[in-house]
């Protein structure tokens, strides 16, 4: 068989059964958080509001109104775009790496971004389609082609990317508005980032043109800027989800960070007793809640030290080609840039990190190209790796979903003997999710309930999953 049609051959195997993986996790998902007000009634007043003084996320909000309503578009959407983003990932790193080692570091994410972006639909239908549209304007804009289609489609796809998360939104602005200065001398790479401009600004003023920005009374207003909490965001939410969560990435680097230098010298070993602070911090579950300043001070100091070594390391690599050191500042630039609106806005939560981790990610394989083949991990050994990881995720998704038809079954049952006090039991697994159990009397807790044709008078004795006889019956 002829080599080039044997890769490729090889490539769509590949591709087919990580749709498949996405394909079965998209049918295990329960609707939780915003999802069972998108699924219902509320769903519906905010379309024909057309979501005014709600957000400007308007695909992000029409496509969650789809999946939460529709199973086929549900898992055809959901495995699509999963799958999408890592096949963007490989053409963008030039087909050098093979999708499954793109996939198993999706897979070994900080469990709290995957529960609020792969384990949430609300979560999906904004942050993983917002990576996949500016991954795909990436991709179209680095393709070496002048045709009018390709202007054409980084157009649109850059206009349709501002229409799902707001620090996304600004990011693509001002990363196209950077990349037409950059590209003055050019006029192939010119004429490509004036359609990417002109896209992402459009975009822009249409989103925010949405009341809920200009209004006081709305947690997405400009009312909520606070400039004075700069400080203390930095060395708390910010850095613990961006970095300190992130341990096993910033162990990753350090590894290559050591084989990178030549001279085993300050910027090949600084970094290594940060990665063996972080990680250790990681395996005792220690949060900035239960540190204090000084602490997190000392630990943002470490994050400097790490950052410095990094980025010294990749500026002076002889062993990088030039290519990959610029993909390289430019993904670690972008990843920055999208975080940097939450240092004075709220809310903030991990699922603002997914497209940040997948553009560190992608910093990640640039270096690990400059490596020799021999210290990468093998072929086999990934696919054993990656194999276990998703069939363990599948394995826990399908207990909680067992677990959830038991207890909606079982509530409704208590219901309609008249019961008006119910043992309501959290899920075994409640980290896949994001607000899976609600707190009783909250707001997405009587979404829970109409939903699912509750009366709101009925009252949830929130208890753990252990502690009750009747799973398992």
């Amino acid at each position: 068989m002829n080599y080039k049609i044997k890769k490729n051959l090889n490539l769509l195997i590949e591709l087919l059964l990580i749709f498949s993986f996405y394909l079965i996790i998209g049918r295990l998902l329960i609707h939780s958080g915003d999802d069972w007000a998108w699924g219902g009634s509320i769903g519906m007043n905010r379309l024909e509001n057309r979501f005014d003084n709600y957000n400007g996320r308007y695909l992000g909000n029409i496509l969650e109104m789809i999946i939460t309503r529709n199973m086929f578009f549900r898992l055809i959407i959901y495995a699509g775009i999963n799958t999408g983003i890592i096949s963007l990932m490989y053409k963008l790193l030039n087909d050098k790496f093979l999708p499954r080692y793109l996939f198993f570091m999706m897979l070994i994410i900080p469990i709290g971004i995957y529960g609020q972006t792969f384990g949430w639909l609300a979560g999906f239908a904004n942050y993983n389609l917002s990576t996949f549209f500016l991954l795909l304007t990436y991709y179209l804009v680095r393709k070496n082609n002048s045709k009018s289609f390709i202007y054409l489609s980084i157009f649109i796809v850059s206009l349709s990317s501002q229409f799902f998360v707001e620090n996304v939104s600004i990011a693509n602005f001002i990363l196209s508005f950077l990349f037409a200065i950059l590209s003055i001398k050019d006029r192939k790479k010119l004429t490509k980032s004036i359609f990417w401009l002109a896209g992402s600004v459009l975009g822009l003023v249409i989103m925010f043109m949405n009341a809920a920005y200009h209004s006081s009374n709305n947690m997405r207003g400009v009312s909520n800027v606070d400039i004075s909490n700069f400080p203390m965001t930095l060395i708390t939410t910010w850095s613990e989800f961006f970095v300190k969560d992130n341990a096993i990435l910033v162990i990753i680097f350090t590894v290559l960070i050591y084989f990178i230098n030549d001279k085993k010298g300050l910027y090949a070993n600084l970094s290594i007793p940060v990665a063996t602070y972080f990680g250790f911090r990681s395996l005792l579950n220690i949060s900035y809640l239960n540190q204090n300043t000084i602490f997190l001070i000392f630990e943002f100091i470490l994050i400097i030290f790490f950052l410095i070594s990094l980025i010294m390391t990749v500026y002076k690599a002889k062993k990088m080609d030039p290519d990959s050191k610029q993909s390289f500042f430019y993904y670690m630039f972008s990843s920055v840039l999208l975080l940097g609106p939450f240092l004075v806005l709220t809310p903030f939560g991990p699922r603002n990190i997914l497209t940040s981790y997948v553009l560190l990610v992608l910093c990640l394989f640039e270096m690990l190209n400059s490596i020799p083949k021999f210290y990468i991990p093998s072929k086999k050994v990934i696919r054993i790796l990656t194999l276990t990881v998703s069939s363990s995720f599948i394995v826990l998704h399908s207990i909680n979903k067992i677990e959830e038809n038991r207890r909606i079954t079982a509530l409704k049952k208590d219901v309609s003997r008249g019961e008006e006090v119910i043992d309501f039991p959290k899920l075994p697994f409640e980290f896949l999710g994001h607000d899976l159990t609600p707190a009783n009397g909250s707001v997405q807790s009587n979404r829970q309930k109409m939903y699912h044709n509750i009366p709101k008078n009925v009252q949830f004795k929130i208890i753990d999953y252990h502690t009750t006889s009747r799973l398992g019956k």
